[in-house]
């Protein structure tokens, strides 16, 4: 098991390295296959707690928010924060009211098969739309300007050093469980060995890149995000843990050997590129 998750990771970090290289519409591409692939197993996990979420509409939703924020993006090249999140606000309430309306006129469907559809559209179909964000991110107080990807590695960084090091401190050290009835694998331990590993790589992470880059930004900034972040970190896996345990699987999906499904992957992530793009603007913008 041990064996398979660090070979499956290893080539996973190799095709992350090479879509963040290449950019452009492979990475535009690469965020939406991910966002389908975990809404997918999503509808999925819940088709099986006897749900019946909509899951053509919700992916056809999940695809038409990418292409038209990829769109207007492209067709706004200052990428300005507040026009492309206002819009994407509206195309939200409007696939609600969307969904909503084809739920109640559908004969074998319900209200509660649209509240379904309409979450896992959103966690995790369209929070994924926070990678692009945070990769695109490229304006900086002081009137500096941030590399393409800077802030996506930083929070990617902190999110993957915290499963990291909470699951070999836990696995060394771990005696008190953490919440054993949503988690029982999680210790007291391995989520605090978790939150130092985050602070400790993305300080160093932060300091190295930031050098390298010539950037002006101070310390106490990598280590808020380190610490914020192995904090959602584990609140997103937690998260995800909760509603595998209400859909009685152990797995979202087998698409990664020793690792499970999209969704056993990247649930942390769902919660830490949110808050990595809203500390950008309210700190660092």
């Amino acid at each position: 098991m041990l064996r398979d998750r660090l070979i499956y990771g290893f080539i996973g970090v190799c095709l992350l390295v090479l879509v963040l290289y290449i950019g452009g519409w492979l990475f535009k591409l690469s965020v939406l296959l991910l966002a389908l692939l975990a809404s997918s197993e999503m509808y999925k996990a819940f088709q099986k707690k006897g749900e019946k979420p909509l899951k053509f509409t919700g992916l056809a939703i999940v695809t038409l928010f990418y292409v038209q924020h990829y769109y207007f993006t492209y067709k706004n090249p200052t990428n300005t924060i507040s026009i492309d999140l206002s819009r994407d606000f509206l195309y939200i309430i409007l696939a609600t009211l969307l969904v909503s309306t084809v739920a109640l006129l559908a004969k074998d469907r319900g209200p509660k098969d649209a509240i379904v559809t309409i979450y896992a559209t959103l966690y995790p179909g369209i929070l994924f739309i926070f990678a692009y964000l945070l990769g695109s991110a490229n304006h900086l107080y002081n009137n500096q300007t941030l590399p393409s990807n800077f802030l996506l590695i930083i929070v990617l960084l902190s999110t993957f050093s915290t499963d990291t090091f909470a699951y070999f401190v836990g696995r060394a050290l771990g005696k008190k469980k953490l919440c054993p009835d949503i988690s029982p694998n999680k210790t007291v331990a391995g989520s605090v060995g978790g939150l130092v590993g985050s602070m400790l790589i993305t300080l160093v992470a932060g300091i190295v890149l930031s050098r390298h880059f010539q950037l002006e930004i101070h310390s106490s900034h990598f280590i808020a995000i380190g610490l914020l972040c192995g904090i959602l970190s584990q609140a997103g896996d937690l998260n995800a843990s909760l509603i595998k345990r209400y859909c009685n699987i152990k797995d979202f999906g087998n698409i990664l050997p020793g690792h499970g499904g999209v969704m056993d992957r990247c649930d942390s992530l769902l919660f830490t590129m949110p808050l990595g793009y809203i500390y950008y603007i309210i700190f660092l913008l």
